[in-house]
């Protein structure tokens, strides 16, 4: 009977201890689990700027808007760019140097946006851009996205 009676103390005693410790370790994992993270900086991660334009993409973009089909082959563009390039220059009496207007890269590829003054054949200014996809040291041109139909 006193045996019983110790063990019955000494289980509950023990049963305190391991209930404490178990809500001690669960209720702090699970609020740090649940609670919202602090925005990680872009120290680890930063972000390429304009300084970081590919040799590459400026050579492609040179050649594009003053229609260098040759240039362009030679830097591996696809029939829709060099026909996008002759259609330019169709469409343009002069084309201004395109300026890098900034650059993003991840692994294995970059965008870089350019912009240029242009004055059209009918002596119109605008300011055209373009934004040139480098990938595996290949550029080209991305396009635009067509408009919206007028039906939904």
């Amino acid at each position: 009977m006193r045996r019983r009676r110790w063990m019955r103390r000494f289980g509950a005693v023990f049963g305190t201890v391991a209930l404490g410790g178990l809500l001690g370790f669960l209720v702090p994992t699970i609020v740090a689990e649940y609670t919202p993270q602090p925005v990680a900086s872009n120290d680890a991660f930063p972000i390429p700027t304009a300084a970081t334009e590919l040799p590459i993409a400026r050579q492609f973009i040179n050649a594009f808007v003053v229609n260098d089909q040759e240039k362009l082959r030679k830097l591996g563009a696809d029939e829709t760019d060099t026909v996008k390039a002759e259609d330019l220059a169709n469409q343009v009496a002069t084309v201004s140097t395109p300026v890098l207007l900034g650059s993003v890269g991840g692994p294995g590829a970059s965008i870089q946006a350019y912009a240029s003054d242009v004055t059209m054949n009918d002596g119109t200014e605008k300011v055209l851009s373009w934004r040139v996809l480098t990938q595996s040291g290949r550029a080209t041109l991305i396009l635009p996205p067509l408009p919206l139909g007028a039906k939904p």
